[in-house]
């Protein structure tokens, strides 16, 4: 009983754990790829807050069972140092945050988000870790990543073919180097440069899957051809070591079922065990020949049944695990011996193995559409680079990989032609229909040109290659002739890039080892730009990581690519291309700033670790459960290595420590998520005291908004609008709103060297902003002319040379900038007429105040009591 109270636990575990996954990818999937933080709030506090409860309720189950069989459900095992590295730099970049608010960063609450951001990433990362030890998990988990897939290129697509109603999905430019088309396919997360990104992760996933799968059932055709005499003979070294490994497994089948067992049966039992297992191991251990991996099937069984025998597990679903497979055992035994061949049983495989190629196709052409339609010139290169790179390693797969991307690839470029001339505008029943019949030809053609090879097709072999290398050809030319001028032009976005990556090397500098917090180029590159581009966004995940937490966290991200890269490889190389894909685009791009793409890249480490667990999913032979005891292993790089801390008050410390944590993070996060809400409430609402009323909620449930600060300090008298930003600026010491509105009180009040040093202050921190500095010049004028009325003609005269020189100042910049051209010139620098008259009346106000100063001075003799005559 105790057995299954356990592996119901375990189930349990699981599927929680599974449909944990499966929401926040869906979540991340609806709300624009977690790229707004503000939108994240609500599933954030949720999630942490049942990650703690989860915690403590695992505490809770471990510290009610019995002592001496005491068990941890949240123990995980480790397989290597690369699993437990990707697990732990999450956690280490989450520390690196904390540290930095404590530090006191450049912008607190972007600090705060990245927290909670890099704690719901920790614990992503860890609950896909331990689905993929299940195999229901395991397929779970690829069933995610197929729907999470289809789910983003359908809807884009629908969304031009069909009229779905899906805000910005499409984004329209009427600049050429920017989109040939001048409409550019966003989807879901509503940027084409992103979207073409995630769309070729899932077009690389599928098109290797498919290749792999084609290159196995070829090699496999090609063995069952040249394996017949083989088959009939079995007069082999390998063929006896199989009839050997079968006798033993017999004999153990007929031992296990014998009710009587005597000490003679045990030890003759032992023995054969350890023979098998033996005949087993250097099966596994040499290179194996082609009948070697026919019969793979039945030294896995055999292992198995020796396996569990060891294992000493006497429950019911052990015992009904053991009978079936020493059922099958036994089956396969008889009909090897027998020379029995079903025909029929091959001729179904060999059906439903036609199925399951179509499914295995069926993503590829709405991917490749998508990723097309994205006209994403990056994700294009990235997904090239990555292929050749994997290719490189798996030369075996050219051919395949030609065969299986050639009708898909093919019939997404001519869909891309086809909206290419209208600007992806097309009526929904002829598009709908120019979908599907794309779609199903792209199917029907790539099961034709992948179907298997048979032992005379070799020239039927050839004369595919030479269609699929066509099918390539025209689609590549197809897509290039109209994307031509974009890539062999000049382009402003790489160019803008240069810029990008200059301005935040300089910043960076600045502070090399730890950065400056979350939020670093967001909240500085007004400041630090050298020419008046439009950017909050480097444009590099590597660059922004290292504004933000400067080497060390560049270096923990680069330890956390590699360990996936690493257990990637390892467990299931066809996943390679698309990781690099991801690695490879976020270096020219703010993919990272989306919570999709980190999710979907600890998701394909998981999904490798599945796949080397759980290989029968893909090769149709049954496996070990991972409920089973394996036999012990003695070192080497893959033992195991259990993350539980057997102290019982050590254990009950560590839970509550981190489940602690976790609740204070979901604390956190439904704070900021009502400061945000009644942010929104203010902003729509309409009487004045009803929105002061809410901006004051606001930040009394989060002090860290700077708009908010900013938003209530334009409603509220002196010195209490003062005093508010004061404390504003705590917490963003170098946002250039809240300087800004200093400076504007500054210049309202009374003290013309305190509103010069504001407005100093406030233009540094945004230096290509006409606007204010047309206020500022604008502002000392106002303040020259009442002090002028006050009769402070000192005052007045300091104000109207403060204006002038700052007007002297911005006319220098926008004849600098004017004589760099026009390009990178975003923000529209540049002189101002209205300025010719703000430096017209301040030198009238000067003048004014240099007369009244002079006339108005003192002559001898002047303010002296008259003499008195006598």
């Amino acid at each position: 009983m105790r057995l299954n109270n356990q592996d119901s636990q375990k189930k349990a575990l699981v599927f929680a754990c599974t449909g944990a996954v499966f929401a926040a990818v869906m979540a991340a999937s609806l709300l624009r790829g977690m790229f707004f933080a503000g939108e994240i709030y609500p599933f954030l506090t949720v999630w942490l807050a049942l990650c703690g409860i989860f915690c403590a309720w695992g505490q809770a189950v471990s510290a009610l069972r019995n002592d001496e069989k005491r068990d941890h459900v949240l123990k995980i095992h480790v397989v290597n140092k690369p699993a437990l590295i990707l697990l732990g730099c999450p956690l280490a970049i989450f520390v690196l945050y904390a540290w930095a608010g404590l530090r006191g960063p450049v912008s607190a609450q972007e600090t705060a988000d990245e927290l909670l951001r890099w704690a719901f990433y920790a614990t992503f990362a860890l609950l896909a870790y331990v689905c993929a030890a299940d195999r229901q998990g395991a397929r779970l988990l690829a069933a995610i990543w197929h729907v999470t897939g289809m789910t983003l290129s359908l809807s884009a697509l629908l969304t031009v073919c069909a009229q779905l109603k899906l805000p910005y999905a499409v984004a329209y430019t009427a600049a050429p180097e920017v989109s040939a088309t001048g409409a550019r396919l966003a989807g879901l997360l509503q940027y084409p440069n992103t979207f073409g990104a995630v769309m070729a992760v899932f077009l690389l996933e599928r098109l290797f899957a498919a290749a792999f799968h084609v290159q196995r059932a070829q090699s496999r055709a090609a063995e069952r051809g040249a394996g017949s005499k083989e088959q009939s003979g079995k007069n082999g070294t390998s063929g006896r070591r199989c009839m050997q490994r079968e006798r033993i497994a017999h004999r153990i089948i007929e031992w296990g079922w014998s009710v009587k067992k005597g000490k003679s049966q045990r030890r003759n039992m032992q023995r054969e065990r350890g023979n098998a297992h033996g005949i087993i191991e250097r099966e596994w251990s040499g290179k194996k020949g082609k009948s070697q991996r026919r019969n793979m099937q039945r030294g896995r069984i055999a292992h198995r049944i020796i396996e569990w025998e060891w294992s000493s597990k006497t429950g019911t679903s052990g015992q009904r695990n053991m009978q079936r497979e020493r059922g099958i055992a036994h089956r396969i035994i008889e009909r090897e011996q027998s020379g029995k061949k079903r025909i029929r049983k091959l001729r179904g495989l060999c059906s439903s193995a036609g199925g399951l190629q179509l499914l295995r196709m069926l993503p590829l052409f709405p991917c490749a559409a998508a990723l097309l339609l994205s006209e994403s010139r990056g994700a294009w290169l990235a997904a090239a680079l990555a292929s050749a790179a994997a290719l490189l390693w798996k030369r075996q797969l050219c051919m395949p990989l030609l065969l299986a991307g050639a009708a898909p690839v093919a019939a997404a470029a001519w869909l891309y032609r086809q909206l290419a001339r209208t600007g992806l505008a097309v009526e929904p029943v002829s598009g709908l229909l120019l979908l599907a019949g794309l779609w199903g030809a792209a199917l029907l053609g790539g099961a034709w040109l992948c179907r298997r090879r048979t032992g005379t097709a070799g020239g039927w072999l050839a004369a595919r290659a030479a269609l699929a290398a066509a099918l390539w050809t025209a689609a590549g030319s197809a897509v290039l002739l109209q994307v031509s001028e974009r890539i062999t032009g000049p382009s402003s976005t790489v160019a803008a890039r240069g810029l990008f990556y200059r301005d935040a090397w300089k910043l960076a500098a600045e502070a090399p080892w730890l950065g400056r917090g979350g939020g670093t180029w967001r909240s500085t590159y007004l400041a630090a730009q050298s020419r008046p581009y439009v950017g909050s966004q480097v444009h590099s995940g590597y660059l922004d990581l290292l504004l933000n937490l400067g080497g060390a966290g560049l270096a923990v991200i680069l330890l956390l690519l590699l360990a996936a890269g690493w257990l990637v490889a390892a467990g299931a190389p066809r996943l390679l291309p698309p990781l690099l894909a991801l690695a490879l685009h976020s270096a020219v791009d703010f993919d990272w700033s989306y919570g999709l793409v980190w999710l979907l890249l600890f998701l394909l480490p998981a999904l490798a670790r599945a796949e080397k667990l759980h290989h029968a999913a893909t090769d149709n032979s049954p496996v070990r459960p991972i409920s089973a005891k394996s036999p012990p292993i003695t070192g080497g790089p893959g033992r195991l290595v259990p993350f539980a801390v057997q102290h019982p008050l050590l254990r009950v410390s560590v839970v509550t420590l981190l489940c602690g944590v976790i609740l204070a993070l979901s604390v956190l996060s439904f704070q900021m998520m009502k400061g945000e809400s009644l942010y929104k409430q203010a902003a729509g609402a309409s009487h004045r005291g009803e929105r002061i009323s809410l901006l004051r909620q606001s930040l009394q449930w989060n002090p860290r908004q700077p708009k908010a600060a900013a938003a209530l300090s334009r409603m509220l008298p002196e010195p209490e609008g003062s005093a508010l930003l004061r404390k504003a600026l705590g917490y963003t010491p170098e946002d250039a709103a809240l300087n800004w509105e200093l400076a504007k009180r500054a210049m309202r009040g009374n003290h013309p060297g305190t509103a010069l040093y504001r407005v100093r202050k406030g233009e540094a921190l945004d230096v290509f902003n006409v606007v204010k500095r047309v206020e500022a010049a604008e502002g000392m004028l106002d303040m020259s002319v009442r002090k002028l009325k006050a009769g402070d003609e000192l005052g007045a005269l300091q104000s109207a040379d403060a204006g002038l020189e700052l007007l002297r100042e911005y006319r220098l910049l926008a004849e600098q900038e004017g004589s760099k051209g026009r390009q990178h010139n975003d923000r529209r620098f540049g002189a101002q007429k209205e300025a010719e008259g703000i430096d017209l009346r301040l030198r009238e106000a000067r003048a004014a105040a240099r007369y009244l100063r002079t006339v108005m001075l003192p002559v001898k003799g002047e303010g002296t009591e008259p003499e008195v005559v006598p």
